[in-house]
């Protein structure tokens, strides 16, 4: 499975390029180390999202990212939220 962020210069803009940096880096290692993305539901919205921990060491947080599209192996995704 393979994935692309949307937005890329808005996420830069609207927060800085480390933590675009950050996104990317921890989407690549999860979805390495993931066979399988699992995907789930959240009340009144309307794409499915998949939580994504954060590489950065001694960190307990997730980002959410919203599955967009389903084309062939590849999600398109565009940023959500942090949690955690």
């Amino acid at each position: 499975m393979r994935f692309a962020l949307r937005n890329k210069t808005k996420l830069i803009k609207a927060f800085d390029e480390s933590y675009y940096n950050l996104l990317m880096e921890s989407l690549k290692q999860h979805f390495k180390n993931s066979e399988e993305i699992q995907t789930y539901s959240i009340e009144g919205e309307k794409y499915q999202i998949i939580d994504v921990p954060n590489v950065q060491p001694n960190t307990d947080s997730c980002f959410q990212f919203a599955v967009i599209r389903v084309k062939y192996d590849v999600l398109t995704l565009a940023y959500y939220s942090c949690f955690g």
